[in-house]
């Protein structure tokens, strides 16, 4: 009797991983590909690396949207395109929260940067180490990680990486 409930037991528990296995393919491969050449050829330029170096991951993000994940040493840039409507509206909003405190500023806050050339309410949020910006379409979310860079080269890098998607007014269904 204990033998049959153990094979029970790993039966169901072999149908409940093939399940999950099966269900984060299938996913996966829902997933809207995001990764583009053009942002990985400007993170590598960025970064003196060939191209071969920067590694792309698909997945989606913490907020329901296709990202792609650029990996190489010594950094990481995971952009995140959100296709929800009135993204312009919602960079805007997002800006604008950003920038307000209700009393005292607190000990090493920094408000976000405007960026000029990447079109309106473009910025840098040195308190994500993020560049936000928007097709017209898309919100694009760039987070830069790279340890012991300066916030000049963590932006520089940002931008390389968003500029392809900024173009791209086309780029999510």
């Amino acid at each position: 009797m204990r033998a049959r409930r153990e094979l029970v037991s790993a039966a169901v528990l072999a149908a409940l991983v093939l399940s999950a296995a099966v269900g984060a393919a299938s996913a996966s491969a829902s997933v809207p590909n995001v990764c583009m050449a053009h942002a990985r050829a400007g993170i590598a330029r960025r970064l003196g690396v060939n191209a071969s170096a920067v590694t792309t991951s698909l997945s989606m993000g913490t907020n329901g949207m296709p990202q792609c994940t650029y990996r190489t040493h010594p950094a990481t840039v995971i952009v995140n395109v959100d296709s929800g409507p009135q993204a312009a509206w919602r960079l805007m909003r997002t800006l604008v929260e950003a920038q307000q405190i209700f009393g005292p500023e607190p000990p090493g806050w920094k408000p976000p940067i405007g960026q000029n050339g990447l079109g309106p309410y473009a910025a840098w949020f040195p308190e994500l180490d993020a560049l936000m910006v928007t097709n017209g379409k898309d919100l694009i979310d760039a987070s830069v990680s790279w340890r012991h860079a300066k916030r000049p080269a963590m932006i520089a890098l940002g931008r390389a990486a968003v500029t392809p998607y900024e173009r791209d007014h086309h780029h999510i269904g």
